[in-house]
């Protein structure tokens, strides 16, 4: 007889804690038959919690770098790491460093399991209150399985549009597979994929809760609802609209993904935070959507400060690319500015570069940071930046190193800015940007939102038409969702990854002048060569998947 490990999640506030981290407070005999799982309610709800494990992780999960040191946003300090094996063109069905099939396919196989062995949940649970709790547990019991039930079939949803992003159609599996079985597997298309993920989610209206909030215990804070549903089905529609996976541009595939996205809004349950640097730091907001919440550690902190702090140990290195994406605060870009700068290369620009950059001569941690050639936190320091810059987004800067403290990070899987830049991205595809074709925002209603958010507040985005307006939005997508994975899946499905993640990537070089009083000469230096072709657009599905099941490769691999 089989036997099952039983893995569960503990939720609180808005967002996931790992399963890496210790949050397991609860002594669980983990050797139980399948019959034993599903026999009860406390190690039925378990499994059913269990399911979340699987979710992605975030942060530093590539060799100790983010997935956005393999775009132009950014290079890793480290050389010779496996996010670097994605930039050169070293990488491949037997060395892909972010390869996810075997743990979504397991997210997948356990969602499947407590669906299949769950079905008559509500027959199981009555018995065990009689003869143990009561009754007066009985219709709770039922609820919490019946919600964990539509749970699991968001999450499955989640970890297929997390596998079409990355190899494009894959087989679909609804059933807890033997080994027999799964060496006859085909591969579904990517539209299938698409239909399967999107009908699964509609079905679950009635099934889900629109919100845990205020719900009696917090616990339950942070477990798949309505809305977290909607955002995913928004995101795929999306992502099946666009070239890569359309190429006939056919309109009405926009025109579903915008309609999705404006489900999300006509909820109205989230809005835009009133900070933006402080969200990535919160563990709650309005403005989550979903996200998983880590326990309390420094080592991001440790891969992000710059080097002259004490216990700085290099990481993510924004790039030049990036940096010169971010507007004047007149709303043009710095090529387009009379007054920019170039020797003042970080005034009167968009808040936000402040917010998620540290660039020289900037405060941090109560100290000016010198990425100049020389200074403490400079190129020439052991794991100092390659590009004179430093990531400031999502790391708490009032950690002590040296005294080891610590603080609690959380990783956003959705938020409301992006549905609303996912709106305003499919309605200009489908409508232009000042039609609303009923909805309640034009695409350009949307856009500015996200740019007039407190403390950003930046000018009307002035592109006249459809053409203009769909680069405003793919470089405010670049800028509000910088490090938060979304520029390495976007100039995919947007087909313009060779000349984005095929060019260098480039830093700055500062030379001071002066004694006590420094003056900055800058100039842009590429620091990284970068490969990209076409192939890589699609991942390739693992060797050892083709070996074992026949599958075909994704052309080029």
């Amino acid at each position: 007889m089989k036997k099952y490990t039983i893995g569960f999640l503990i939720l609180i506030t808005t967002a996931l804690i790992s399963c890496e981290d210790s949050f397991l407070d609860r002594k669980l005999d983990t050797n139980y038959t399948q019959e034993q799982v599903f026999a009860n309610y406390g190690t039925m709800r378990d499994f059913g919690l269990g399911i979340y494990t699987y979710l992605p992780a975030g942060f530093n999960r590539i060799d100790g770098a983010m997935l956005a040191s393999a775009t132009d946003d950014a290079v890793h300090a480290g050389t010779g790491t496996q996010i670097q094996s994605l930039t050169n063109g070293s990488w491949g069905p037997f060395n892909n460093p972010d390869d996810q099939w075997s743990n979504m396919y397991a997210g997948i196989r356990k969602a499947n399991m407590f669906l299949e062995n769950t079905e008559n949940y509500e027959a199981v649970l009555f018995r065990d209150t009689i003869t143990d709790e009561g009754r007066n547990n009985y219709l709770n019991q039922t609820n919490d399985i019946g919600w964990l039930r539509a749970e699991a079939k968001v999450l499955r949803s989640f970890f297929y549009f997390e596998l079409i992003k990355r190899y494009g159609g894959v087989p679909i599996i609804e059933q807890t597979l033997d080994p027999q079985q799964e060496q006859d597997l085909s591969r579904n298309t990517f539209e299938d994929c698409v239909d399967f993920i999107v009908s699964d989610l509609d079905a679950l209206e009635d099934d889900l809760r629109l919100t845990w909030v205020g719900f009696s215990s917090d616990e339950k804070i942070g477990r798949a609802n309505w809305g977290i549903a909607l955002a995913i089905k928004a995101r795929t529609l999306l992502y099946a609209a666009s070239p890569l996976h359309n190429p006939a541009n056919d309109i009405a595939k926009w025109q579903a993904a915008a309609a999705a996205a404006h489900q999300v809004i006509e909820l109205n349950q989230y809005n835009l935070a009133s900070n933006y640097q402080s969200l990535f730091r919160a563990n709650t907001s309005n403005e989550i959507i979903f996200a998983r919440r880590y326990a309390a550690s420094n080592g991001l902190e440790r891969a992000n400060y710059p080097v002259g702090f004490e216990g700085a140990q290099g990481g993510t290195n924004p790039t030049q690319n990036l940096v010169d994406t971010y507007q004047t605060i007149n709303g043009l870009s710095i090529s387009e500015d009379p007054t920019y700068d170039p020797q003042s290369p970080y005034e009167n620009r968009d808040p936000r570069l402040g917010m998620t950059i540290i660039y020289n001569n900037s405060d941090y941690k109560r100290r000016e940071v010198e990425t100049w050639n020389g200074g403490v936190d400079g190129p020439d320091k052991s794991r100092g930046t390659r590009t004179g810059y430093y990531l400031k987004k999502f790391a708490d800067e009032n950690l002590d190193l040296l005294q080891n403290t610590s603080s609690t990070h959380t990783w956003i899987y959705f938020r409301y800015a992006e549905v609303l830049l996912n709106y305003a991205e499919a309605m200009n595809e489908a409508y232009g940007p000042d039609d609303n074709a009923g909805f309640s925002l034009t695409a350009r209603e949307a856009l500015n939102m996200v740019r007039h958010r407190a403390g950003v507040e930046m000018p009307d985005v002035i592109a006249a038409d459809a053409s203009a307006f769909r680069e405003a939005v793919r470089n405010e997508r670049r800028v509000e969702l910088a490090f938060e994975e979304h520029r390495f899946w976007d100039v995919r499905r947007w087909n313009i990854a060779s000349e984005t993640l095929g060019e260098d990537a480039f830093g700055v070089q500062i030379q001071s002048e002066g004694n006590d009083n420094f003056n900055f000469i800058y100039s842009d230096s590429p620091v990284e060569k970068r490969v990209f072709s076409s192939n890589m657009s699609l991942y390739p599905i693992p060797s050892d998947e083709i070996y074992k099941t026949g599958l075909q490769q994704n052309t080029g691999w």
